[in-house]
């Protein structure tokens, strides 16, 4: 049986939360591997973006499992962020805990629900077998604690290359995302649009890089879009490293994505380490219906057509002549 999770699982989630498997990378790094707060958020108060559910099996052979997501209510896209225990992904109450989940977030919504999950993890074969399919790759770049070396940028002493976005850059921050992630992911992952938190950088009146920055109690979440016509990014991400908005004593996690991927070889110069290769996985919630929208046409229901020239009526005509007759 798969229902809401309910004050009676509290003991099945206290004691299977140190074995699920966090699908959601920014989650995972900024504010750890389980989401035990944010289930129990969403047990008190239903109306939050959290949503929890519980598999019961009825067979002793299919152990219980958990599953947890996230959905905003306006987003088309919702996350799968845990699962416990990572097994269950294997098993046949798992997949349909799966299915569960889906149904979910279709009835919240969401159009998309999406995994982040490392490619040699138990859990990527699972999501195969429930319908999720590879759009994206990403790694994850770690720095730790960062009071031991304090980063400069050459020649920004003086000045921050970087600002704090404001309303007025929305629609520059939409016209570098919709340039920089393929078509084929615009199509899942909506751009960033939630609140100011981001870091913009303009290099002769255009908008060149963004940096949509996450601040957990764990870590600093780094999201990086940088233009092609960038030029400096190893002195920009220095700058970033010394002047952005982050805490010494907390580890910094940048995730690039595999169509930013020349970025891989700067990060590692400058000292971060590779923490994870992941695939972004994706199942569709809804199927795209393709059929005439039979609509009336305003210039044409209820008007009536006018004559561009007089009828002339026969009775009015004079008879025509007889054969020999002259008109």
């Amino acid at each position: 049986m798969i229902r809401p999770l309910d004050w009676r699982d509290l003991s099945l989630l206290r004691r299977l939360r140190d074995r699920g498997v966090c699908l959601d990378a920014q989650q995972a790094y900024s504010r750890g591997h389980h989401t035990l707060t944010n289930t129990l958020l969403g047990l008190v108060s239903p109306t939050l973006n959290a949503h929890t559910l519980v598999s019961r099996p009825s067979q002793p052979d299919d152990a219980a499992a958990v599953a947890h997501i996230l959905h905003h209510n306006s987003d088309t896209l919702a996350r799968l962020t845990f699962i416990t225990p990572e097994e269950a992904l294997s098993s046949t109450s798992g997949l349909a805990l799966l299915e569960g989940v889906c149904q979910a977030a279709g009835e919240r919504g969401a159009l998309n629900l999406a995994a982040e999950v490392d490619e040699d993890s138990p859990a990527f074969e699972g999501l195969r077998r429930a319908g999720f399919a590879i759009y994206a790759r990403q790694n994850i770049w770690g720095l730790p604690t960062s009071n031991e070396t304090i980063y400069a940028a050459p020649g920004s002493e003086d000045r921050q290359l970087w600002r704090t976005e404001t309303g007025a850059d929305r629609a520059a921050v939409h016209f570098l995302y919709a340039n920089l992630v393929p078509a084929l992911v615009q199509q899942i992952e909506p751009p960033p649009t939630r609140g100011s938190r981001g870091l913009v950088y303009c290099q002769g009146g255009e908008l060149l890089g963004y940096l949509e920055v996450e601040r957990g109690p764990l870590a600093t979440w780094v999201q990086p879009y940088f233009h092609p016509a960038a030029e400096q990014t190893h002195a920009l991400l220095l700058d970033f490293l010394a002047h952005g908005p982050l805490s010494r004593v907390r580890p910094v996690f940048i995730c690039v994505r595999s169509y930013q991927g020349w970025m891989n070889s700067t990060l590692e110069r400058l000292g971060f380490k590779l923490c994870a290769s992941q695939a972004v996985m994706v199942k569709r919630l809804a199927a795209t219906v393709r059929r005439p929208a039979l609509a009336r046409l305003p210039a044409i229901e209820g008007t009536q057509a006018e004559p561009t020239a007089p009828f002339a009526r026969l009775r009015d005509r004079p008879p025509a002549p007889k054969a020999g007759q002259r008109p």
